[in-house]
C-alpha cells in the first residue's frame, strides 16, 4: 500500500476565543460525514465536549451543567456518523468513567458492574455500531484492554502473565476488531489484534523491529499500520495484513524518525514524523520537502505552530482530519483538514 499525496486546505472549525480558553491536551476526532469533536476547557473554569460541522459549534455535554454527571473530561471525544460519542470523565462523585453521549442527547456512565476502578490514559475509540474500545484499571487493580458492545464491556487484554502494561489507544473497527500496543513481561514490544476472541501478534520486536510506535491503527479491510524502528536503527511506516508486511516510508526517503500513520478504508492516508534536519510534521507522501501539510515552524494564520496534537481518531473516511494547534501568538484552533481533490 502506497500513498498518494494531496494537497490540504485548513478550515478553521474552534478557536481561543474568549470562551474557550484551552483545547490542549488532547486531540480532536472527526466523523465521517466532516464533524469534528472535541475537548476545551472554558473561561469560567468548567470544561465540555462540543462538536463542530465547521459552521457552527454545539455544545454536547458542559461540567457547568446539572444535566451533564462529569466534574471533569479528562480525553478526546470520539464520535461516530450516527452522532454517538465516547469520552473519558471523571463524574461529581469522584469516579472515573467512560461517558458515554447518545444522539438524542441521553448520558450513561461506566459504574462498578463494568469492573473499572479507574480509565484512562489518552481516550477511546468508537466505531459505527456503537462499539468502544479503552483503556482502563480493574477491580483487581491490574491494567486493561476492554471493548463495549451492546451494554456490557468485555475483556480483550489484562496484564497478568502475557501482557505487563499497555500504551497509546486501543482502536476498534467496524468488525468488532481490536488493534493496539502492548509491553511483555520479557520486555519485548508487541502490536496486537483481537478477533474471534483471540489475540494475535502481528509485529513484535526481538528480531525486524527493535521499538514500536504507540499509535497503531486499522482499517475496515483489516489493514494495520504502525510506525516502528529497525533492528538497524531506522524508524519507518509499515502496513500489514494477511501477515504480509509493507514499508510505506522509512529513513531513505530522508526522515530521521516517525510517531505515527493515518488510515482509512483506501489505505495510508498521511503520516506524522521529522525529516532530517527539520521539525515534526504531518506529510501526505513521502517526499518532506513537497508533501508536508503541516508542522511545527509553519505558518498558519499569520503566526507560527508552536504545537499540535492528532492520533488515530483524527482521520474519516474522506481523507479529512482533525487537528489541534497552537501558534506562537498564544491562539489556539482546531483544525479540519479536507483533502483538495
Amino acid at each position: 500500500m502506497t500513498l498518494h499525496f494531496r494537497p490540504y486546505t485548513w478550515t478553521s472549525v474552534a478557536t481561543h476565543d474568549g470562551r474557550f480558553v484551552d483545547f490542549s491536551p488532547y486531540v480532536a476526532s472527526i466523523n465521517d460525514d466532516g464533524v469534528v469533536a472535541f475537548q476545551a476547557t472554558l473561561s469560567d473554569g468548567h470544561s465540555g465536549v462540543f462538536t463542530s460541522d465547521g459552521k457552527s459549534i454545539t455544545d454536547i455535554a458542559v461540567t457547568a451543567s446539572t444535566a451533564c454527571p462529569a466534574r471533569l473530561f479528562s480525553s478526546h471525544p470520539d464520535i461516530n456518523r450516527a452522532g454517538q460519542l465516547a469520552v473519558y470523565a471523571t463524574l461529581k462523585g469522584g469516579d472515573e468513567a467512560v461517558l458515554l453521549v447518545h444522539p438524542n442527547g441521553s448520558k450513561a456512565a461506566t459504574d462498578a458492574q463494568d469492573g473499572f476502578t479507574g480509565v484512562g490514559p489518552l481516550g477511546p475509540t468508537m466505531n459505527e455500531h456503537g462499539d468502544v474500545a479503552v483503556r482502563g484499571t480493574s477491580q483487581d487493580g491490574q491494567a486493561c484492554v476492554r471493548v463495549r458492545r451492546g451494554a456490557r464491556f468485555h475483556v480483550i487484554a489484562e496484564a497478568g502473565d502475557r501482557f505487563c502494561r499497555f500504551e497509546g489507544l486501543p482502536v476498534v473497527n467496524n468488525d468488532g476488531h481490536v488493534v493496539f500496543r502492548a509491553d511483555l513481561p520479557d520486555g519485548r514490544q508487541g502490536i496486537f489484534v483481537h478477533r474471534d476472541e483471540q489475540c494475535f501478534a502481528v509485529a513484535m520486536t526481538g528480531t525486524d523491529f527493535e521499538e514500536l510506535g504507540r499509535f497503531p491503527i486499522v482499517n475496515d479491510r483489516g489493514v494495520i499500520a504502525f510506525a516502528a524502528r529497525r533492528s538497524s536503527g531506522a524508524w519507518g511506516i509499515f502496513t500489514t495484513a494477511s501477515g504480509r508486511l509493507t514499508c510505506v516510508a522509512d529513513a531513505g526517503a530522508g526522515f530521521e524518525s516517525f510517531r505515527g500513520v493515518l488510515i482509512n478504508n483506501t489505505g495510508p492516508v498521511a503520516f506524522y514524523g521529522t525529516p532530517a534536519g527539520g521539525q515534526l510534521g504531518i506529510y501526505a507522501g513521502t517526499d518532506p520537502a513537497r508533501h508536508r501539510i503541516l508542522g511545527l515552524g509553519d505558518t498558519v494564520f499569520g503566526a507560527t505552530v508552536v504545537d499540535f496534537a492528532l492520533n488515530p481518531v483524527s482521520i474519516n473516511e474522506l481523507g479529512q482530519m482533525a487537528i489541534r494547534v497552537a501558534l506562537d501568538d498564544r491562539r489556539q484552533f482546531i483544525l479540519r483538514g479536507d483533502p483538495v481533490a
